[in-house]
């Protein structure tokens, strides 16, 4: 790669750029901008997916958010354009500059979306997305938005929108290194559902249907392992482990009710509501920074398990939700809100059952069902604490943490590369797209790409 030092440059009015690039109106570029806004097609409860705004997220499709319609609805649809794999997909607002390309070709698309094709050979689909998630692509377009609460824009100013193009060959090879940074990003979050499932997959075999290996290594309960029933849970229980009520093992404690005039972009981590993914799991981008008073029974340290015990939404999906304090954050001990609870272990149990132990199904519909309020949801202490699960012997429980702290561990290395590479595309993404970092152009690199 060459630096701006090596190289000739002229300046624009957006950025000093290689005097062999150009800046223009996005719209001279592109081969088609098909603009789904003003109707949305009618809902089925099977059929065609359909993205909306919520759909795009962080330069993909999220397929967890989206809705379907019928294939007669579908086939109507079409006729204002049909998409290609490949083609980029940009919110007009709700939020406004969230960016993809799509990934399925059968897709439909709904309002606040549009979708833009760049002319072959001339604007590379996956160089335009990554311009527009660029700062200066951003820049372009909330210069060109309207509204106070809500910015939007309208196609007649999205056309307007300049775009710095450097030649064909150089795009492609920009979006390529970008691609194969985010590719593996994707890898590792893959890689930690899979973990994840396989966590809970193992916590449902030995805990659930009791089938946790013998003396003999051999699953429990199919080989023939003594078998007591108990009225409590209303079904059989192993032999030996005994019916507990969480509270008994563990206790809980509210965090800080802090106030926003403190949140800073330094000071001690904060765990929040924005931190606790849907169901389980933690998010490090949500953290927030605190630099006003506290007390210390409002900190945790790495390894702790807290609980979402608030959810802003009616799908109750956050709300009981459990996550383990990462070890990753620059501090010995973070923060938490009073929308979290802590988990205070009091021995006996590892912590990592607990984390396993309050995804079951059973738990989840019980924090569901006893969440409190309307428009703003709250768990009852009581729901955790009250919790009856079968304790199982010591020696099963050691086997299972050992287990699973590999498990832990390996997803730490995965989301420890993925901060660094996320970093690293970060800090390229602005560099590349103003030339500041030239990718050298090779015939077979072209090719290649």
């Amino acid at each position: 790669m060459k630096s701006n030092e090596q190289m000739k440059i002229k300046k624009t009015n957006i950025s000093t750029i290689p005097e062999d690039w150009e800046i223009g109106e996005i719209e001279s570029y592109l081969e088609k901008i098909i603009d789904y806004r003003g109707k949305t097609p009618k809902k089925s409860n099977s059929g065609i997916e359909t993205l909306s705004a919520k759909s795009i997220k962080n330069g993909r499709v999220d397929y967890n958010q989206v809705y379907f319609i019928s294939e007669k609805t579908f086939g109507e649809w079409e006729r204002r354009g049909k998409p290609r794999i490949g083609d980029v997909v940009l919110t007009t607002e709700g939020p406004l500059g969230e960016v993809a390309q799509l990934d399925k070709q059968r897709v439909a698309l709904a309002q606040r979306l549009i979708v833009l094709r760049g002319k072959e050979n001339t604007l590379d689909n996956a160089y335009l997305k990554y311009f527009l998630m660029s700062p200066i692509g951003q820049h372009e377009l909330f210069a060109r938005a309207t509204g106070t609460t809500v910015q939007g824009i309208k196609q007649s100013e999205f056309r307007k929108v300049r775009i710095i193009k450097s030649p064909f060959p150089e795009q492609r090879l920009i979006s390529k290194i970008l691609s194969d940074l985010d590719a593996k990003i994707a890898l590792n979050v893959k890689l930690n559902r899979t973990l994840e499932a396989v966590g809970q997959a193992v916590f449902r075999r030995w805990f659930v249907t009791f089938e946790f290996p013998n003396e003999e290594g051999k699953p429990y309960k199919s080989s023939g392992g003594e078998m007591v029933h108990n009225e409590e849970l209303g079904k059989e229980i192993p032999k030996g482990w005994n019916l507990k009520k969480l509270g008994a093992l563990i206790d809980l404690d509210k965090g800080l009710s802090y106030k926003g005039a403190y949140l800073s972009d330094h000071g001690l981590p904060m765990i929040n509501l924005g931190t606790i993914a849907p169901k389980a799991g933690f998010i490090s981008k949500g953290i927030k920074y605190y630099t006003g008073e506290y007390k210390e029974k409002q900190l945790v340290e790495s390894g702790s398990i807290v609980i979402a015990n608030t959810d802003i939404t009616q799908r109750r999906e956050v709300l009981g939700s459990p996550a383990i304090v990462p070890s990753n954050l620059n501090c010995e001990k973070a923060l938490f809100t009073h929308h979290i609870f802590a988990v205070r272990n009091k021995g006996g149990l590892p912590n990592l059952f607990i984390y396993y132990l309050l995804q079951l199904k059973e738990y989840r519909n019980r924090a569901k069902g006893f969440a409190t309020g309307t428009t703003v949801l709250a768990l009852p202490r009581d729901t955790v604490l009250d919790f009856m699960f079968a304790l199982p012997d010591d020696r099963t429980l050691g086997l299972f943490e050992k287990i699973v702290i590999s498990l832990i561990a390996k997803t730490n290395a995965n989301t420890a590369q993925n901060e660094a590479l996320i970093q690293i595309r970060d800090m390229l993404l602005p560099k590349l797209m103003t030339g500041k970092i030239r990718v050298p152009v090779v015939k077979d690199n072209v090719e290649a790409s």
